[in-house]
């Protein structure tokens, strides 16, 4: 059995609480700042009563990762996945411990299109101290959670968050959440998050959002994900991505590092079903 699927004596829900507060302890010892995101950070009103998180969502400054990655890593959190491989977006990556489990460590928020270092700003501005196991923690404030929520809800292709987070808000607060997803960039989803995403049609990135609100195959997360691309060196490298196994989700997967065979016999699978998925296209079109 994998270290990740081992039981563990504290229920999941305290141990997310307590592995918020000692990120914030190390985050705080090295001048690292950090916005805690999600879950337990999530102020009082926006998240549905009996929901629990079952890792830890934090968005560090992006200068600073190097200071917050020393720490975790000076305690035992351990890498498991890059930014390059963490998602679409490449905008996190996971790091586990045996006794405190996940920290998902973002640099951006997906939707947000504006240049990370500024998007922080942004968050940050408005931020208040929320206490998790009675440590301060900051955590972006009222507005600025809903537009996360409603964004993280876009991504995931569910509607969990966006009832409390933007259809129960008064038409003041989604005014102002407009308008901080328009100085963000967030424009295009927030608008697949609310269901306007059909009014950005000619938005490159309105494929992607399509496909996750709407799902689809492979082959159509791969054309959106090109679609989205800004530049061709990046549709090169989406090219490059999608051809190749991404070895940190086999070993999420798998529990452990996978061997070089188990890579090639995943690369044929991949390589195997993206053929006949191809195929099956071209003979309904």
């Amino acid at each position: 059995m994998s270290q990740e699927r081992e039981g563990r004596a504290a229920p999941i829900a305290a141990r997310v609480h307590l592995a918020h507060a000692v990120v914030q302890k190390l985050a705080d010892d090295r001048d690292a700042d950090l916005l805690h995101l999600k879950g337990p950070a999530v102020l009082p009103g926006l998240r549905a009563a009996g929901r629990h998180s079952s890792d830890v969502d934090v968005l560090v400054r992006p200068g600073h990762l190097s200071r917050l990655v020393a720490g975790l890593e000076s305690v035992g959190w351990e890498q498991r996945t890059g930014f390059a491989t963490g998602s679409v977006f490449a905008h996190a990556a996971n790091w586990w411990h045996d006794d405190w489990g996940w920290v998902d460590v973002h640099v951006s928020w997906p939707g947000i299109t504006l240049e990370p270092d500024q998007a922080f700003e942004v968050l940050a501005r408005g931020s208040v101290l929320h206490p998790i196991a009675h440590r301060p923690c900051p955590v972006p404030g009222r507005t600025a959670q809903r537009l996360i929520l409603v964004l993280h809800a876009a991504r995931s292709g569910g509607t969990a968050d966006v009832g409390l987070a933007w259809s129960d808000a008064e038409p003041g607060e989604q005014d102002h959440v407009r308008k901080l997803a328009a100085e963000l960039g967030a424009e295009v989803a927030l608008a697949a998050g609310i269901g306007e995403l059909e009014l950005h049609r000619d938005d490159p990135t309105y494929a992607l959002w399509h496909y996750f609100i709407h799902g689809g195959s492979r082959l159509d997360e791969w054309r959106a994900r090109m679609a989205a691309a800004p530049t061709a060196r990046a549709k090169v490298g989406l090219v490059t991505a999608a051809m190749r196994v991404n070895r940190d989700h086999l070993r999420m997967e798998m529990g452990r590092p996978p061997t070089r065979r188990e890579v090639r016999a995943r690369q044929v699978i991949r390589l195997r079903r993206a053929a006949a998925e191809l195929s099956q296209r071209m003979r309904g079109s």
